[in-house]
Order: structure tokens, then C-alpha cells, then sequence
């Protein structure tokens, strides 16, 4: 608590609420007695949707991305006639992560 207050933020509610009368222990029973309610709702699918097409929106992008990048990388490497493995080997490593990624965040979070 002390931490709040030397950093400047105010622990205190602004509101006062009056614990003892009936009607605030009603709706703070209820809230706690219901809460299967909420959750039976499907309130997740607006999320995961956004979430899934946004994955689907970044792989469509980033893998021709970086496929150019190699090819530019490659057309580089020819023009200058040196080669660096390393750079090459990240940029082949990005491109497999971002192919991949998504497909074994999906398998891993399904195994859970």
C-alpha cells in the first residue's frame, strides 16, 4: 500500500458504498452465486475470431515477405560474392516460424 501512495496513486475508492445495508450484501451474494451465468455465455467468440483472422491475415503476409527477403538476400549474396550462413539461416528460420508458429501454438493450446 505504501508503494501506491510514493508512486502517486490513490488506493482509496472514490465512492463510499455502505456495507451494512441488505441490498448491497444481495447483489454482492448474487454476483459471487452466478457467476456460471456469465460464463456460459459465449463471450470469447468476438476474440478468437479477430484472433484468427488476424493469424491467418499476419502468415498470408509475412511468408512472401520473407520469401523475397531471401530472394534479395540471394541476389545480394551473388552480386557481392559473399555469403553470410548466419544471416541466411535466420532468415530461413523466421520464414519457418512464421509458417509454423501458428500451427503448433494451435496444437499446443488444443493439448491443454
Amino acid at each position: 500500500m505504501s508503494i501506491l501512495i510514493r508512486l502517486g496513486l490513490c488506493p482509496q475508492s472514490p465512492v463510499k458504498i455502505d456495507v451494512e445495508k441488505v441490498a448491497i450484501k444481495a447483489i454482492a451474494c448474487a454476483s459471487m452465486l452466478f457467476p456460471a451465468q456469465a460464463m456460459a455465455q459465449d463471450w470469447s467468440a468476438p476474440a478468437t475470431s479477430m484472433l484468427e483472422s488476424l493469424e491467418s491475415g499476419l502468415v498470408s503476409v509475412a511468408a512472401p515477405v520473407i520469401g523475397v527477403g531471401v530472394i534479395i538476400y540471394g541476389i545480394w549474396a551473388m552480386v557481392t560474392g559473399r555469403i553470410d550462413i548466419m544471416r541466411l539461416a535466420q532468415l530461413v528460420g523466421a520464414g519457418a516460424l512464421v509458417i509454423f508458429g501458428p500451427t503448433a501454438l494451435r496444437a499446443l493450446l488444443s493439448a491443454a
